[in-house]
């Protein structure tokens, strides 16, 4: 392969200096045209010495440029051949690093096929020899001594056609099969978390993906956190541990009509500004839930009598 590729590489460096040479040839020829055409049109036409020079430039040149075609046209043919050689030559050396590769695994399954079966046929007498113990000590003694067996006999068929699989692998009369590659495991989309809450009134919200959505009243609803603690805020939604949820749940039936002046628009609502958040950082929901300091005034002291 290692003398194909340079071949390959020296018929390429050819090839690109005859394409230049055939580029100087053109432009020796147009040039040589162009000066017989003047003297025909407009030079002495009984100057035939004159002429025979100008039409011996042209014959010259067009012969000089069809030499270089022709050169061309076999170094293409070469080229093409020893391309051709090279890829046949990759694929021998494919099948034979294959074949050896199938001929090599056998080879390591041949010398363990033996330990195994003996091993296989031990456990399965000192299991057997158990059998008065259970039953199913001596069943297992006797499946094992069976697949002994079985295993024997077809590893005595199937090693000797893996070798002429691997055989007809190199001499190119069977295909290299290869092992197909696990397809990638598609990455999973981040999801946001939503929380479930039971509806007191029926309300507008847009989900994770901005689409707006419709929770009647007395149903439960999956909505974005942020969405579902506003709505226990403002008390359009209540917890599905509320007892509530128990009496009311399905009761209102399928009478909605989302567009209903009394459908609440919980994206709209309006939060308090300013007021500062209690309760842990890192915990997102009660950061959501925007608990705030309420101001009841200073302390009271208050004094029992005696």
């Amino acid at each position: 392969m290692d003398k194909l590729e340079s071949v390959i590489a020296s018929l390429t460096k050819r090839d690109d200096q005859l394409a230049a040479k055939r580029i100087t040839a053109q432009k020796a020829l147009d040039k040589a045209i162009k000066a017989r055409q003047e003297a025909l049109l407009s030079g002495d036409l009984d100057d035939h010495r004159a002429l025979d020079k100008l039409q011996n430039a042209v014959d010259s040149a067009t012969s000089a440029l069809s030499g270089i075609d022709d050169a061309l046209a076999l170094l293409a043919q070469q080229k093409a051949e020893a391309d051709s050689q090279l890829v046949e030559e990759r694929d021998r050396a494919e099948r034979a690093k294959v074949s050896e590769e199938i001929n090599a695994a056998v080879s390591d399954i041949e010398k363990r096929v033996e330990p195994t079966l003996s091993a296989m046929r031990e456990i399965a007498e000192k299991l057997m020899a158990l059998d008065h113990l259970s039953f199913e000590i001596g069943q297992l003694g006797r499946h094992l001594s069976g697949v002994a067996g079985e295993a024997e006999i077809a590893f005595a068929f199937v090693v000797p056609d893996i070798r002429r699989m691997a055989d007809a692998v190199k001499d190119g009369s069977a295909a290299i099969l290869r092992r197909p590659k696990a397809a990638p495991v598609p990455a999973r989309e981040s999801v946001a978390p939503t929380q479930t809450v039971f509806m007191l009134r029926s309300a507008n919200y847009r989900d994770e993906d901005g689409r707006t959505r419709f929770a009647g009243q007395y149903e439960d609803a999956m909505m974005p956190v942020p969405t579902a603690q506003r709505a226990l805020r403002h008390g359009v939604a209540v917890s599905v541990a509320d007892p509530r949820r128990a009496q009311l749940r399905g009761a209102r039936g399928s009478d909605y009509r989302p567009l209903a002046p009394d459908v609440v628009d919980l994206d709209a609502i309006e939060e308090p500004k300013g007021v500062p958040y209690i309760g842990p950082v890192d915990d997102p929901v009660l950061r959501d839930a925007n608990f705030t300091v309420i101001d009841r005034g200073p302390a009271r002291k208050l004094e029992i009598a005696p």
